[in-house]
């Protein structure tokens, strides 16, 4: 087997790393594998791989780009983010207007009324509108979601990361319109059978059959429908938007477990790649979780100095270096005074690595 020694800067999609060549960390590689995600480097970079060995030989061939743009679509100019903290002003004020919308039309769905979906198509615009300033901001809000209502938290929380997957894909607005709109009704059948099963939990492949009754009944796009309807089947009968919401609707049923202390944020992630190529679509999963960020934003994370903080913003380029907000020292064992720190400005101070809190019995939602 050859062997070729590349820096961890230089370690590119594809290649076939066969170990560890220098490090400041502990990682062992106990199989020899291809290096088939962003995300993957980037663990590697955070956990203090410098430099790895790769076989040369084994090389796979570039990626395809997925999903395929239409022919007709144009290169997006990238336009300069928003204040984060702005935007998260402004998207609240959007969420708040979601939220009721979305509670009258799930009401007006559960006693089988037509539905004008129009407002529920602008908020999805709004949504993407937003994602397209700053989607580190919806992906904040998403978490740090305050909703008894179960089903209109899982409507919004999927709307939101739709928005911002989109925004990762850079796909064409129209389409990702409707993909987003797809996410925030997918479930509109539980709110029927809520109502006729009041003692029921009803599960998302019951619910399904009259969630896309209740879209065609609302007129809703082929579209809408088609994303829906193949979003819970076979990887290989899922097409259009139905891989996007497949991927959003699993990572946000997981984010349930993990706020009921049931997953921790690492585990999160690993069970959404042990989807990966047999209900996920294996390269858009690999997607999705980069543009969520190695820290998702509302996760905590330990710092090197043993202080604990909650992640703001991922930076655009350093995925281990993100804006934070300080709240509790795990060494000394007490409460911060708030203060955002730039990690990316701040070689001295790093992450290593996800915070549990129920180790100090504390609850995330109290610092957001």
């Amino acid at each position: 087997m050859a062997k070729q020694l590349v820096p961890i800067d230089e370690l590119q999609l594809g290649s076939y790393v066969t170990g560890v060549a220098s490090q400041t960390g502990d990682v062992v590689i106990k199989h020899a594998g291809w290096v088939r995600s962003e995300l993957l480097i980037a663990t590697l970079k955070q956990k203090g791989v410098s430099a790895v060995f790769i076989d040369p030989e084994q090389q796979l061939p570039p990626p395809k780009e997925l999903p395929a743009a239409p022919a007709e679509s144009v290169t997006p100019v990238v336009k300069p983010r928003t204040d984060f903290m702005q935007e998260c002003a402004r998207t609240e004020l959007t969420l708040q207007s979601t939220r009721q919308q979305t509670a009258v039309t799930f009401e007006k769905m559960a006693q089988a009324d037509n539905v004008d979906l129009t407002q529920p198509s602008q908020n999805c615009d709004k949504l993407l509108e937003s994602s397209s300033r700053n989607p580190q901001a919806l992906l904040y809000l998403q978490q740090v979601l305050q909703e008894d209502d179960a089903l209109l938290r899982h409507a919004i929380r999927c709307a939101c990361l739709m928005a911002a997957f989109c925004q990762t894909l850079q796909l064409p607005e129209a389409t990702a319109q409707q993909y987003t709109l797809a996410a925030l009704l997918h479930d509109a059948g539980k709110a029927q059978l809520k109502q006729l099963f009041p003692q029921e939990q009803p599960t998302d492949l019951a619910a399904l059959p009259y969630s896309l009754a209740l879209l065609e009944q609302s007129a809703c796009t082929a579209e809408v429908l088609e994303t829906v309807s193949g979003h819970l089947a076979p990887l290989a009968e899922q097409s259009g938007g139905a891989p996007l919401l497949a991927i959003v609707n699993r990572y946000a049923n997981l984010q349930e477990l993990v706020e009921q202390n049931k997953l921790s944020g690492p585990q999160l992630s690993a069970q959404l790649l042990k989807s990966a190529g047999q209900s996920l679509d294996a390269r858009l999963t690999q997607q999705f979780l980069l543009g969520i960020g190695l820290y998702p934003p509302g996760s905590a994370v330990r710092l090197k100095s043993g202080k604990l903080a909650l992640v703001l913003e991922n930076h655009p380029k350093y995925a281990d270096k993100p804006k934070v907000k300080l709240f509790y020292h795990s060494v000394h064992r007490h409460h911060l005074p708030a203060k955002v720190l730039d990690l990316a400005k701040l070689p001295e101070e790093q992450i290593v690595g996800a915070a549990d809190l129920s180790e100090f019995a504390l609850d995330l939602r109290q610092y957001f």
